[in-house]
């Protein structure tokens, strides 16, 4: 999709608005919307998305209703947050600057946000095992033609399945650039939850802390958490297995895209080739 006024029109009512295209995201195309002095952010994903993005549009709407600044989605004319034959949403746009992650207080806003959304609906969860079948397939596109992620799938998942661990609900790519805060009020929101699931919350701790370049450059964002977050001291002790097992399906994930010649988002297969190589380098720093 290039353009989505026609659509913006039809489904929302929003005649000539203004429109302009966003960088970022791999797995969608994103568009700012002005329209009677309010700005909205269109999101548009292939079929294969749908349902991630509609899950994760309940989930930013009961996030919102709970008093987090999530991007709320904007209902259509009729009462659907995706029009799901489009592939698209529209969201409120949520004011102020990505994150970078690189200081202690944008670690601690991002940690404290986190927490806040793990502790809405946190509790014993079932057995690990049912957790990112989908996510650690060997089977999936492109990763039996890597033998050392075959073998990663096989030893995280005897790894973590014998866990029992806390689940709620979870963004499952918290990176940096998702949480945005503005100056002016202080306020810090988190963005970007097409494909939110519920889950193992050492999952959502582990994915920060890879993006945040490690467990030694998150430390703030690790002490934190660990004083906000509902999670007691010995499941925290975890954290290297699921950082072991969130590489494992960063692999999946970028085999799968070079496997399919997936450029969704505007990369390049050189993008996606480094993301394979990036998530075996780190998978084997982690042992």
């Amino acid at each position: 999709m290039n353009d989505p006024r026609d659509l913006l029109a039809e489904h929302w009512g929003l005649t000539a608005p203004r429109v302009r295209s966003l960088d970022g995201g791999m797995n969608s195309t994103t568009w700012l919307v002005e329209h009677d002095g309010t700005a909205y952010v269109a999101k548009h994903v292939p079929p294969g998305g749908v349902d991630a993005l509609l899950a994760g549009s309940e989930v930013a709407r009961t996030l919102a209703d709970a008093g987090f600044t999530t991007g709320r989605p904007v209902a259509a004319r009729d009462g659907r947050l995706v029009v799901t034959e489009a592939g698209l949403a529209l969201l409120e746009h949520v004011p102020g600057r990505e994150l970078e992650g690189d200081s202690e207080d944008e670690q601690e806003w991002i940690a404290r946000v986190l927490a806040g959304v793990h502790a809405t609906d946190a509790a014993p969860g079932p057995a690990t095992s049912v957790f990112a079948t989908d996510w650690l397939d060997p089977h999936a596109p492109g990763v039996g033609e890597h033998d050392w992620l075959v073998t990663a799938i096989a030893h995280v998942r005897e790894e973590t399945d014998p866990l029992a661990l806390t689940w709620s609900v979870l963004h499952t790519d918290p990176a940096p650039e998702a949480f945005v805060h503005d100056d002016a009020t202080g306020v810090t929101g988190l963005i970007d939850w097409a494909g939110a699931r519920r889950g193992p919350v050492l999952y959502d701790v582990a994915s920060a802390v890879m993006y945040l370049g490690g467990r030694a450059r998150a430390s703030a964002f690790l002490a934190a958490y660990a004083d906000r977050g509902p999670l007691a001291a010995d499941e925290l002790r975890q954290l290297d297995a699921f950082s072991r097992l969130r590489e494992a399906v960063q692999g999946v994930y970028f085999a799968g895209r070079l496997a399919t010649d997936d450029r969704t988002g505007g990369v390049e297969v050189a993008d996606n080739q480094r993301g394979l190589d990036d998530a075996r380098r780190r998978l084997a720093g982690l042992g």
